[in-house]
């Protein structure tokens, strides 16, 4: 049997079979519950993302499967992040240059306004 995307972090965690079918069992108790309090519920059930995050999760990064994944994830982050601060600087940095001039000559002219007079 396949690795399955994890159902809240399946954009980059893949869960072992015997993983996902506990997971799916979780969620689906969930769905319930959230079926018997509003019978129009559909989605993911909150308190499931929720256990997911703060039970599932924490339980499961101690084992190497999950723990290369989390890793391998945070790398790619801290990638993307890089990226985009380039790509941000590049864009912003004329603008910026741009302001900095525009505030000199503000503060040029202010400056010759309040000094008139005075002289």
């Amino acid at each position: 049997m396949l690795a399955r995307p994890h159902p809240v972090f399946g954009d980059w965690c893949y869960c072992q079979p015997g993983d996902s079918q506990r997971l799916l069992d979780r969620q689906l108790s969930y769905r319930d519950a959230a079926l018997r309090d509003n019978p129009e519920f559909s989605g993911m059930p909150p308190e499931f993302e929720q256990w997911c995050r703060t039970s599932w999760l924490p339980a499961n990064l101690g084992r190497d499967y999950y723990r290369k994944q989390a890793e391998t994830h945070i790398q790619s982050l801290a990638a993307k992040i890089s990226r985009l601060q380039k790509e941000i600087e590049e864009r912003a940095g004329g603008l910026l240059d741009q302001r900095d001039e525009l505030i000199q000559q503000r503060l040029w002219l202010q400056n010759e306004l309040d000094n008139v007079g005075a002289g």
